[in-house]
């Protein structure tokens, strides 16, 4: 199964905090696996440099403990439990355990933004004994050239939107607005995907990005309808979150 032949993909895996499911989480990756659709998850480095599937920087608003996620060793953050349920933090090797090729997996791989070498070797290494269905993907394109220069195997994407002043310092209003420079570095990296964000899904720049390069795309984070109605007008798959307006049958029913 490729990347592009699922229906969607469930942000932080089939979350929902009414029902104790924490993002990012065992049980919402189970899942996910078990509603046979696709699953988006978030990584970045323990301290020791082990690769954790953990959304934050810090760790209150998950768990309500105090921290960075990268000043504590792997050991101790996988004896954290979320605030609700009874999950804890996982390494993305036991994420990869759970999913085991049974549905794609879109790994976003969280940036601080420093141009230095964070994470990406011990991902691969991760990654080289696992066979299903994946992808790697970052806001960073500084994370992406290393991911490529380092030899990954992996497809690898960049994920795009409205560009943050915070993460693109010293570009112009209308660069910031039309997302030209994420595209423009879209094309210098030869990425294998693009994820970006639903709402500024009919971006002309991107229409013609996709199609010079013929590449999946993958839209985020649809959580209505008319989000909905917008990916499948621009043949972008969903990175999706249940709601009220917005069930595992919508996509399903609308099978790639």
């Amino acid at each position: 199964m490729r990347l592009d032949q699922i229906s969607g993909y469930a942000h932080r895996g089939l979350h929902n905090p009414l029902f104790s499911v924490v993002e990012n989480s065992p049980t919402a990756i189970r899942m996910a696996v078990e509603a046979g659709v696709g699953i988006e998850i978030d990584v970045q480095m323990s301290g020791d440099r082990v690769p954790m599937v953990f959304h934050d920087e810090t760790l209150f608003r998950l768990t309500g403990e105090d921290g960075r996620l990268s000043f504590m060793k792997a050991s101790e953050l996988e004896k954290i439990s979320y605030s609700v349920g009874t999950d804890h933090i996982i390494t993305l090797e036991e994420c990869l355990s759970l999913v085991d090729g049974k549905v794609p997996l879109l790994i976003e791989v969280k940036s601080h933004w420093t141009d230095l070498p964070e994470m990406e070797q011990g991902i691969i290494n991760v990654l080289k004994s696992y066979h299903g269905p994946h992808g790697l993907m970052s806001f960073d394109p500084s994370i992406v050239h290393r991911l490529k220069s380092l030899g990954s195997a992996s497809p690898i994407g960049l994920v795009t939107a409205h560009c943050p002043p915070k993460d693109w310092p010293g570009i112009t209003e209308q660069q910031r607005q039309s997302g030209t420079i994420q595209f423009e570095k879209a094309r210098e990296l030869e990425i294998d995907f693009i994820a970006h964000e639903i709402g500024d899904i009919q971006n002309t720049y991107l229409t013609k990005l996709i199609h010079d390069l013929d590449m999946p795309l993958m839209s985020w984070t649809v959580k209505s309808q008319s989000m909905l109605q917008a990916a499948k007008e621009m043949n972008a798959i969903p990175i999706f979150e249940t709601t009220d307006d917005v069930r595992i049958t919508d996509l399903l029913n609308n099978e790639r």
